[in-house]
C-alpha cells in the first residue's frame, strides 16, 4: 500500500459512492493524487450526495491546497539576489499560476511593501510598468525588486522579460526609483538580473 491508498484510507472510512465502497471507488476512479487533485466542484457535489462523509473529505483537500497556496509574509531587508532569491521560492512554491510580484524599498533596501500585481495563466502574464510605479509612488519607495515565477521551472528569462526589465530600469531612472534586481522563480532555482550583469 503506497502513501496515497493509505491516506485514502484514513480520510474516507466507511463511505459509499453508488453502493460501492467509497475508498475503492475513488481509487478505481481516481488512481492519482493529481487525478483526485483535478476532480471538478460539481463533480465533487454529485459524489458528495451519495455520502455525507464525502464532504469533510473534499473539505479537507480544498483546505490544503488553500495552505499550499497560502505565503509567508515577505519582510526585511533587500540586501542579496541570493536571499531574497530563496525567500521568493519559497513563497512562489505550490502556485501553479504565473504571477508578479514586486517588493518595493526604502533607502536601506528594507522592504517596506509586497505586493502581488499581476496574475496571469500559465504560461504568460500582462504586465503594466505605469501600475508597478504607481504603487512604487504611493508607498514612497526609492528602490524595487519584480518578482515573477514561472510554474514550469524554467528560470531562463524570454526576450520579452529582459525587453520588459530594461524598459522598467528606464521608467526607474526617469522617476527616481532604482530598480534593484528583476527576478524570476521557478520550482527550486531562481534567476537575477542583477547577478547576470556582475
Amino acid at each position: 500500500m503506497n502513501e496515497y491508498q493509505a491516506l485514502l484510507m484514513h480520510s474516507i472510512p466507511n463511505t459509499t459512492i453508488g453502493g460501492e465502497d467509497g475508498y475503492h471507488y475513488i481509487l478505481t476512479h481516481y488512481p492519482t493524487p493529481l487525478d483526485l487533485r483535478a476532480i471538478p466542484r460539481d463533480e465533487q457535489t454529485a459524489l458528495c450526495q451519495d455520502d455525507a462523509g464525502l464532504r469533510g473529505f473534499f473539505a479537507a483537500i480544498q483546505l490544503g491546497q488553500l495552505m499550499a497556496r497560502s505565503h509567508p509574509a515577505v519582510e526585511g531587508c533587500a540586501y542579496s539576489s541570493m536571499e531574497l532569491g530563496q525567500a521568493m521560492i519559497d513563497h512562489f512554491t505550490g502556485d501553479e499560476q504565473e504571477s508578479v510580484c514586486v517588493a518595493f524599498t526604502n533607502v536601506h533596501n528594507e522592504i517596506i511593501k509586497f505586493k502581488r500585481m499581476f496574475i496571469g495563466g500559465r504560461s504568460e502574464c500582462v504586465l503594466y510598468p505605469d501600475q508597478i510605479f504607481k504603487q512604487a509612488l504611493r508607498c514612497s519607495a526609492s528602490g524595487l525588486v519584480m518578482v515573477h515565477n514561472h510554474p514550469s521551472g524554467d528560470v531562463k528569462p524570454s526576450h520579452q522579460d529582459l525587453a520588459f526589465a530594461k524598459r522598467l530600469e528606464k521608467g526607474g531612472h526617469l522617476l527616481g526609483i532604482q530598480v534593484l534586481d528583476f527576478m524570476i522563480v521557478g520550482g527550486q532555482r531562481y534567476y537575477s538580473w542583477r547577478e547576470q550583469q556582475v
